[in-house]
């Protein structure tokens, strides 16, 4: 495959997981599945999949359609999360709600009591205890399952295993932000083949690498209590600041910010790519791609051996990162019948079956939602030609925490994502940015708590 075409297929995966996962507000309206007269019990799916997202998707419904005769899944594509909300808020309305969803703010839904507990209606081969962790606690509310988990996404460490080793380092240098750091003189000046190692690694530009690596320093977005915002505590200080320094005072790390669409994400993989850094921080969906990308880089004459970890801790803490999950839910509306809710639940425990996760898994690069994958002779033969495919997976069911809901509806996340930028592009210190960033999105809280 050749290299435009590659991105051209990356924008597409990317573009559709980042909506899908971005947890964004949206829906319009459809018919509801119904129960007819033939005794065919009709689910209507409402999902925003589209690329290979989608694809995949596709292939499960059409998989347990052929193998049921007496339910039919109807999916229904919605353009956004957005739209997904605003079209199930009018639905509920109208009471005309699909039997099942895929996306949306379903916290917003189950707090207003729209939402049919999946625990109740799961079928007994379900085999909960099997979900990775992760999933399983984002999928929990008051020790019940509420949620079913379709799959989900955490950044990881993308790097090039030869110039480790080469530098006389191994993964256990890659186990905390620190000790990375001070690999920095054995590895920065490294020849690549046609290219020389500029910066030790290179972070994706925006919060969400600042955000895991506060998480793992012991820094919350908001106090227990939920009334105070503590985005200058200081642990984010401490981050941010040091991250600063390794950008701006010792250049050993690098932002690329800007440009059109996706193309500082390009540039941030085609650096640890073309070997001018050992590595990156990367979505699990970037896994196919960056794989071709690193192979032909090689038949090109660079020196890259493709690798994968689990992102490193802070100091001596361990991991933390924030993970996000696309996840399965089943409306509570009158015009829902039980036998539509069984059948919601059945589809959903079809498609996240070990088999059906791990192939999703496989042609998507993002995190399968069952532990029992890594045991799956299929998957362990994917994992002897795909060098640590399971990263996410496993970063996901040992370390993650579910993301950060933002309350006021972005105001928090958008002061954050300002204060970074003043730090990581403009070179400004971490606690002015970050405390003008704090009486920001404080203003923004208290008033959205007064409401």
């Amino acid at each position: 495959m050749k290299r435009k075409e590659m991105w051209k297929k990356r924008v597409m995966t990317v573009i559709c997981a980042t909506a899908l996962l971005a947890g964004s507000l949206g829906l319009t309206g459809c018919t509801s599945g119904t129960t007819q007269e033939s005794g065919i019990v009709e689910v209507e799916f409402w999902h925003a999949l589209g690329g290979s997202l989608g694809d995949g998707l596709m292939e499960i419904v059409e998989a347990y359609n052929e193998q049921n005769e007496n339910v039919v899944i109807k999916p229904v594509t919605i353009g956004s999360y957005q739209e997904i909300d605003e079209r199930l808020q009018a639905a509920y309305a109208a009471r005309n709600t699909p039997a099942l969803v895929a996306g949306g703010s379903m916290q917003i839904f189950y707090q207003n009591g729209l939402v049919s507990p999946f625990e109740d209606y799961m079928p007994d081969h379900y085999e909960k205890d099997d979900i990775v962790g992760g999933f399983m606690n984002a999928a929990m509310r008051d020790g019940k399952m509420i949620f079913a988990p379709a799959y989900g996404t955490s950044q990881v460490m993308y790097y090039n295993k030869a110039v480790l080793s080469n530098a006389g380092k191994s993964l256990d240098d890659l186990s905390s932000w620190q000790s990375l750091a001070a690999m920095a003189d054995d590895i920065i000046g490294t020849e690549t083949g046609k290219s020389t190692i500029e910066y030790v690694w290179e972070p994706m530009w925006g919060p969400d690498n600042v955000a895991d690596i506060v998480s793992s320093a012991g820094g919350r977005f908001l106090s227990e209590d939920g009334t105070q915002v503590t985005i200058n505590s200081s642990e984010w200080v401490d981050v941010l600041e040091t991250m600063r320094r390794w950008i701006h005072d010792d250049q050993i790390m690098r932002i690329h910010s800007g440009g059109q669409g996706w193309e500082y994400w390009y540039k941030t993989m085609d650096d640890w790519v073309y070997g001018k850094s050992l590595g990156y921080t990367g979505s699990p969906g970037d896994y196919v791609i960056a794989l071709d990308a690193v192979a032909e880089a090689i038949e090109e004459g660079y020196i890259n051996e493709f690798a994968v970890a689990p992102q490193p801790g802070w100091s001596n803490r361990p991991p933390a990162p924030y993970f996000r999950s696309l996840m399965y839910f089943i409306p509570d509306s009158a015009n829902l019948s039980e036998a539509q809710k069984r059948a919601a639940a059945d589809f959903v425990a079809f498609a996240t079956s070990t088999e059906n996760t791990a192939k999703f898994a496989i042609s998507t690069g993002y995190a399968a939602v069952r532990r029992s994958v890594l045991d799956l002779p299929e998957y362990q033969d994917y994992l002897k030609s795909n060098p640590d495919a399971d990263a996410a997976l496993i970063q996901i069911d040992r370390y993650a925490v579910p993301e950060f809901l933002d309350p006021t509806g972005g105001a928090i996340s958008g002061a954050l994502q300002e204060a970074v930028d003043r730090v990581q592009i403009e070179n400004v210190p971490a606690k002015t940015a970050l405390d003008e960033a704090q009486k920001v999105a404080q203003s923004a809280l208290d008033n959205h708590l007064s409401q």
